[in-house]
């Protein structure tokens, strides 16, 4: 569970992609940062993440997502990528890591429903 990836394509071209993921991405409270070739999203508290751990409320976890768009011509990929490193907390016993990884689906799973609310999530791997 050390990467996760997360695929969603969308309907319509690059730009209009790129605004419907930003918008879904900031309704889902992340921060989203333009790194250049890619974005960061990033939402909730790293202190809180590691010093607490397992017992970090739902709405501080700690989840950072780099963001890359890929156009396939009339449909955009839009893969969401956690990084290797993401802290466990300060007792990491593998409950931490599971519970990132269950908050990392249900955030995507904001997104993908979001992007489905518009109607033009085309599909989703999540």
């Amino acid at each position: 569970m050390a990467i996760l990836n997360f695929q969603l394509v969308v309907s319509g071209d690059l730009a209009a992609a790129q605004d419907a993921t930003r918008s879904a991405l900031e309704a889902a409270d992340f921060t989203v940062t333009d790194k250049g070739d890619h974005w960061k999203a990033a939402h909730g508290s790293i202190a809180r993440t590691m010093f607490q751990g397992f017992i970090t409320s739902e709405d501080s976890l700690r989840e950072v997502l780099d963001v890359k768009f890929t156009d396939l011509g009339g449909t955009v990929q839009v893969d969401l990528h956690r990084p290797i490193f993401q802290p466990g907390g300060r007792n990491d016993d593998g409950l931490v890591q599971v519970r990132l990884y269950d908050a990392y689906k249900e955030a995507v799973g904001k997104v993908a429903a979001d992007l489905e609310g518009r109607g033009i999530l085309v599909s989703s791997k999540i």
